[in-house]
């Protein structure tokens, strides 16, 4: 293992671990329980199994460029997989207790516009795909840019389906929001 070609499977393992302290430090801290992809149904299931099974084949294919990387694109994958890492992190921090993962038809805390949001109205999920670029660019396999296509169409539904779910439940400052802002990445639009 050599550093740039481990540094997409590192920033994988990292946002996985923060994922579930965060996870873990909502729970404790509100009482919320913000895994809403366990209750999942419907579209919103099939969006999160494919989620995770093409994360998993991501994460296996930016293993296996850790051990035996040798495209010529490993630094830029690095570099990538890097600040794709600390945009999620970043970004989950910004949410504080609105930080969920998936919907619960009760349950919108609160929705974020301030720091990475001003930006993006998704940018944990805009560093999520970065990340998933750099591990399909470091392992160059064919079968890992089937699994980035996958992922992108997950997160694609599944950000349809979080903005149905705010729109509803916070009506329109939330549509004023979504007007100002672009869903991936961007700078604001005038309203």
């Amino acid at each position: 293992m050599f550093w740039p070609q481990s540094i997409p499977v590192a920033a994988m393992i990292a946002i996985i671990a923060a994922t579930v302290l965060r996870g873990i430090a909502i729970r404790r801290r509100t009482g919320d329980r913000p895994l809403a992809f366990l209750e999942a149904r419907g579209i919103q299931r099939i969006a999160g199994l494919s989620f995770a099974a093409s994360t998993a084949a991501l994460i296996v294919a930016s293993g296996m460029a850790a051990w035996d990387g040798k495209t010529v694109l490993m630094l830029p994958a690095a570099i990538v997989a890097l600040v794709g890492a600390a945009v999620v992190i970043v970004a989950q921090v910004q949410m504080g207790r609105a930080w969920r993962i998936g919907v619960r038809a009760s349950d919108a805390p609160l929705f974020i516009s301030h720091g990475l949001f001003r930006f993006s109205r998704n940018p944990i999920f805009v560093g999520m795909m970065l990340v998933g670029l750099a591990a399909a660019m470091a392992s160059g396999l064919w079968w890992a840019w089937a699994a980035l296509a996958v992922f992108v169409m997950s997160c694609a539904v599944q950000v349809r389906i979080e903005e149905a779910h705010l729109e509803a439940s916070f009506g329109q400052p939330y549509r004023a929001f979504r007007a100002t802002v672009p869903r991936w990445l961007g700078w604001k639009r005038a309203a």
